[in-house]
């Protein structure tokens, strides 16, 4: 009987290490972003998960804008992401570097947007009610979602996406709010045009 306490003992200590390592990793993010510490930003984002996620975004919003999405899952569809994927490339490019993605999560909008209203970035008053940002997450198996600021609405939030890899909780994924997704989408219609 001893040992069974043992092992529920042993499992409770785990998942609690487990269900907190995310949230840890959540504010040592913010901590690198208000000290604009980019060796530290590196360490905690996978970058190549990053830029998928957003050209996934760009790319959709691109096609909804344009008219030229297809019926989900359709060859003409899979063709138009291809095509706009490689369009985004160059705009997601410059989102990517350690230093924009600095900007972005500090000020709510990459810095060579001016035009884009600016949204409140991470920052430890956008965390400070530990209750909303536990309300506001989501954890799976290896996966862990936050939306942040947690006292702002949807339209004024990134969703972060957090990855388990290793050993090690990594930023991997931003849903950023609808209005920069736009103003990026028409970057890359701009970019058609000339």
């Amino acid at each position: 009987m001893r040992s069974l306490w043992i092992g529920i003992a042993v499992f409770l200590v785990l998942w609690l290490g487990y269900a907190a390592g995310p949230f840890l990793a959540v504010y040592r993010l913010v901590d690198a972003v208000q000290a604009r510490d980019v060796a530290a930003l590196t360490e905690r984002v996978d970058f190549p998960a990053l830029r998928a996620s957003l050209t996934a975004q760009i790319v959709r919003t691109y096609l909804r804008i344009t008219g030229k999405a297809g019926r989900p899952g359709s060859l003409l569809e899979q063709f138009a992401v291809g095509i706009g994927a490689s369009m985004a490339d160059p705009i997601v490019t410059k989102l990517i570097t350690p230093e924009a993605l600095l900007d972005l999560l500090q000020n709510g909008r990459p810095p060579t947007m001016e035009n884009v209203p600016s949204i409140e970035g991470l920052s430890s008053d956008a965390l400070r009610n530990l209750w909303r940002v536990y309300v506001n997450s989501e954890l799976g198996i290896g996966r862990f979602f936050v939306i942040v600021p947690v006292d702002k609405p949807e339209a004024e939030s990134f969703r972060l996406q957090f990855c388990l890899r290793g050993w090690t909780w990594k930023l991997c994924g931003i849903e950023i709010p609808e209005q920069l997704q736009v103003r990026l989408a028409q970057e890359i219609v701009k970019s058609e045009q000339r």
